[in-house]
């Protein structure tokens, strides 16, 4: 979904869109000023329900290569690193013995060399007055569809605040029932202890 498909479709929930694009006017110019705050505010509520996944490429070339990185400083997006996802880039095996400290730092043991892809949660971007509409946001289609719920919930409240309630209210429950996608290293293999099986 883009940023002007979502503009349009908060418009249409708030009754002040005609037709199928985006127009300022006097009827729609003071949302069309709020939409960008208000839109980051519900892409940070979908992304705590279901959290964008970036990486950042690590090349080390020796052993002699630091073994600490700040995935803060090596990223403009970073959020968290929920433990050390980190995998060999030409294969997808993950590296052994990587973890993560305080946070954000990522430890990789000295024998790891090569291009390595270390996965982390990402914060949301930015969406201002200069967003292009053909931007793309970053969110998945089934949270996306949500934003302009919580859109007009925010910036409809002066206007009727029964619905605006009710739009809030549709949001909250849609976004409980996002569910995160998996993440870390996943093996669907099993093996008896006992002997039994």
């Amino acid at each position: 979904m883009t940023w002007g498909e979502t503009k349009l479709a908060a418009l249409q929930k708030m009754f002040a869109a005609e037709g199928d694009e985006v127009r300022e006017d006097e009827s729609t110019r003071e949302y069309l000023l709020a939409m960008p705050h208000a839109a980051c505010e519900g892409m940070l509520l979908l992304c705590e329900s279901r959290p964008l996944r970036r990486c950042v490429t690590i090349v080390r070339e020796t052993g002699a290569s630091p073994s600490c990185y700040d995935l803060e400083q090596l990223t403009d997006d970073f959020c968290a690193a929920d433990g050390a996802e980190v995998y060999f880039a030409d294969s997808r095996e993950p590296v052994p013995g990587a973890w993560v400290s305080a946070g954000s730092w990522l430890h990789i043991p000295q024998a790891a060399v090569g291009s390595l892809e270390a996965w982390y949660t990402a914060y949301p971007p930015r969406l201002t007055a200069d967003t292009p509409d053909d931007e793309e946001l970053p969110l998945a289609p089934d949270a996306a569809t949500l934003l302009p719920l919580y859109i007009a919930s925010e910036l409809y409240k002066d206007d009727d605040n029964a619905i605006a309630t009710m739009y809030r209210n549709e949001f909250e429950l849609a976004r409980e029932a996002l569910t995160p996608r998996g993440g870390g290293e996943q093996r669907e293999a099993w093996q008896s202890v006992s002997g039994w099986c």
